[in-house]
């Protein structure tokens, strides 16, 4: 009788035990759940890149580029590659690649000289934090026809459906 009292006592404590510790390591599980999911949307954030262009771009002369790059609220100043691609709208496979530089606070920047009047289209290829965006501007350079800006108004998208090069 005292072993079937004792082997009562032995087993009702290895069910609190088992229940002690299932509940532990239910716990642990949700924590880490909890854990991974906030890394996991902080790492889910879109990278923003503002393409920042100057107010006016002459012939000849060094216009700086630059391009804001973020993710939530924060700057973004580890890219792993950030680019611009400029390119003339009458000649869309006459694109250049310019590498950019940091300059800090989430902003990289090229300079460039353009010898040809027109319309100019930039897009940045911006490679962050396992992401890749690649906005793209239109900018006119020295002195613009009527015919060229009422052509651009009419069929943006058909003028801007440049592909560049992708990797």
């Amino acid at each position: 009788m005292d072993e079937l009292i004792q082997e009562e006592r032995v087993s009702s404590a290895m069910r609190k035990c088992f229940f002690i510790l299932s509940a532990f390591i239910l716990i642990c599980i949700i924590s880490g759940c909890n854990i991974t999911s906030s890394t996991s949307q902080e790492k889910m954030k879109v990278i923003e890149a503002d393409i920042l262009l100057p107010d006016v771009v002459s012939l000849n002369q060094e216009c700086i580029f630059k391009v804001h790059v973020t993710q939530g609220s924060s700057n973004v100043d580890d890219a792993q590659d950030v680019q611009f691609e400029i390119w003339n709208s009458t000649s869309t496979q006459d694109s250049e690649m310019l590498q950019a530089k940091l300059i800090g606070n989430g902003t990289y920047t090229v300079s460039k000289q353009f010898s040809q009047d027109g319309i100019y289209y930039v897009q940045t290829h911006v490679t962050a934090r396992g992401l890749h965006v690649m906005p793209k501007k239109q900018f006119m350079v020295g002195e613009v026809s009527k015919e060229e800006i009422k052509a651009l108004i009419e069929e943006p998208v058909k003028k801007s459906n440049h592909q560049g090069h992708h990797h």
